[in-house]
């Protein structure tokens, strides 16, 4: 059962979002584009910078980790094909899981964040895993050549879409709009009350999973 056209505009919102707060209140660090903190932790380890090369490095290993565990809990049925079948109701057990999980990790960095209850590492920890449990779950269910956390993936897709023979512009248009606007949400909220921030990122998980089951689509016809 593929994402629904919601369901995959309100995950992407939810990466932007998250990356706009690792980036602005965690110090500087993506949690959810692992290209950029790639790129700042290269940055680092060049400069020395003992402090970014620890915190992008703890943002890598709980992005990796939450790959291995979204795809532990997915099992090994490749994207496309229903577990369970598609013409069962509801969202498929397993990626319901995995998205439940990153909600959970979500409204814990949200709490730890309000109560200042949690360290940064801690919070870059659980933000990472999540967007790891994110990107097994789209990369299972959002379709092929989409994804809401490896938007050069997706905006590569839109790109070949738009000067070849294929159709189907509007997805991954949307997911690359609604990163960028998750982003800009993100930040406006850290500027006029930064105390609600981190509750954008679980409300668009949220909304993802509620949406899921009323706009999903059947079985993916061949293109």
């Amino acid at each position: 059962m593929r994402f629904g056209p919601f369901s995959m505009v309100a995950l992407a919102l939810a990466a932007g979002a998250v990356d706009a707060l690792s980036f602005l209140a965690l110090g500087q660090v993506f949690t959810a584009n692992m290209s950029g903190n790639l790129v700042l932790l290269g940055l680092a380890l060049g400069t020395g910078d003992t402090s970014h090369i620890i915190r992008s490095g703890v943002s890598l290993a709980a992005f990796c980790l939450g790959l291995a565990l979204g795809f532990t809990l997915l099992g090994r049925a490749p994207p496309g094909r229903d577990v369970p079948s598609s013409r069962e109701p509801g969202v498929p057990a397993r990626p319901l899981a995995v998205l439940l999980a990153e909600l959970a990790l979500l409204l814990v960095v949200a709490a730890g964040w309000t109560a200042r209850a949690l360290p940064g590492p801690a919070l870059i920890a659980a933000s990472g895993t999540a967007m790891g449990l994110q990107s097994a779950v789209t990369r299972w269910a959002g379709g092929p050549g989409l994804s809401t956390t490896y938007v050069t993936g997706t905006l590569t897709s839109l790109a070949g879409r738009m000067v070849g023979p294929h159709s189907g512009v509007l997805r991954p248009l949307a997911v690359v709009v609604s990163v960028t606007a998750g982003a800009v949400v993100g930040a406006a909220a850290l500027c006029l009350h930064a105390a609600v921030a981190p509750f954008a990122a679980p409300v668009m998980v949220a909304a993802a999973i509620a949406a899921w089951p009323l706009s999903a689509r059947g079985p993916r016809r061949p293109r």
